[in-house]
């Protein structure tokens, strides 16, 4: 047998529930099992999912990290594809999704970033009624081909960074799931080291990295991803009450706020973007999480005005609106509402 085209590297960190049908999923792809490898990293035994591994000759890796991005790499080290592509274990394949990767990336030989939109399901696997919003494009056209380079002059003219323009005016969430992501090798290989120091949203790294890389991007509105929607997701998370809500909220918060520091300043190379402004944000929420159901906060993490002040920044030019509330209510509980009232004010006074 060649060498396949397409890697698909599957991860799972103390999840077995639905790992099985994320399986089956690729058991089901219509593309040649000559084109594809798959590569299965978890730090659990699973006889349902071992099986359908087993049968099927992919391989298995055990590997007890919980950093994302060190599983990735570790998936990365046993694969032989030219492109590399991510199936979360709780998500599940169209049976088509392969065969529209390979024949994409086999027309257009520049292209580094593939992303498809998403279906959303239930833990069940039943359709949503009312179902999150999924990736879409903005532009005209459900298949878009370009080069972000295009966008350079605009970029400066406006003062927004192209991942901005894109996420703004080209594709809604184009970097949104992981398992609706492909990429050229070269791309998650280039910075290796980066993703040792990933602890989570991958979609969003390898979206920047292809941004840092230069090369043609393809959104397509088909819906190849099924999303699943559970309470165990680590995209979703349940605020509460009482200490193990108040961990759990911060754990999350911290793994993003690290995550997006490391795509917004290093990966982007810093500049106000939306991953820095998405950091703020879950500074933001963590500064409200009383101080004693955390105990101390690391000195790094200790809000000071000028993040206030950056954070304000972030919403006028329409980065983040979402900052306002949790913005003025930690301005307020730490004490620097007086250096930035008139801000504040004037900033409320325009979105209201």
């Amino acid at each position: 047998m060649g060498q396949p085209y397409i890697s698909v590297i599957v991860t799972a960190y103390n999840r077995r529930r639905y790992l099985s049908f994320a399986m089956r999923s690729l058991e089901a792809q219509m593309l040649p099992r000559d084109r594809f490898e798959v590569i299965v990293v978890k730090n659990f035994d699973d006889p349902e999912s071992d099986s359908i591994i087993s049968r099927n000759g992919w391989k298995n890796v055990y590997n007890d990290d919980p950093y994302h991005g060190r599983m990735v790499l570790a998936g990365l080290e046993e694969s032989r594809g030219e492109v590399i592509t991510f199936l979360d274990d709780d998500d599940m394949y169209t049976n088509n999704r392969l065969e529209e990767i390979y024949n994409v990336f086999n027309y257009y030989r520049d292209l580094v970033y593939f992303h498809n939109s998403q279906e959303f399901i239930d833990e069940d696997g039943r359709r949503l009624e009312n179902p999150l919003r999924p990736s879409k494009n903005l532009v005209r056209g459900d298949d878009i081909v370009f080069n972000p380079k295009a966008l350079q002059g605009v970029s400066k003219r406006y003062g927004m960074s192209i991942a901005d323009l894109i996420l703004k005016y080209v594709r809604a969430r184009a970097d949104f799931n992981n398992s609706s992501v492909a990429v050229r090798r070269h791309i998650v290989e280039s910075h290796a080291q980066l993703l040792k120091r990933l602890p989570a949203s991958i979609d969003s790294f390898t979206f920047a990295a292809s941004l840092r890389s230069g090369g043609l991007f393809y959104f397509t509105d088909k819906k190849l991803t099924l999303y699943r929607v559970h309470s165990a997701s680590a995209s979703i998370y349940v605020l509460g009450e009482g200490p193990e809500a108040y961990i759990r909220q911060a754990k999350y918060l911290l793994q993003f706020n690290e995550a997006y520091n490391i795509i917004g300043s290093e990966l982007l190379e810093g500049g106000l973007n939306v991953y820095i402004c998405s950091r703020l944000l879950q500074m933001s929420e963590l500064w409200l999480i009383p101080i004693d159901k955390l105990k101390e906060l690391p000195s790094e993490l200790r809000p000071k005005p000028s993040d206030l002040a950056r954070a304000l920044e972030c919403i006028t030019k329409g980065l983040s609106r979402r900052l306002t509330l949790p913005l003025v209510l930690a301005s307020l509980v730490l004490g620097h509402a007086k250096q930035l009232k008139g801000r504040i004010y004037r900033l409320l006074g325009r979105l209201i």
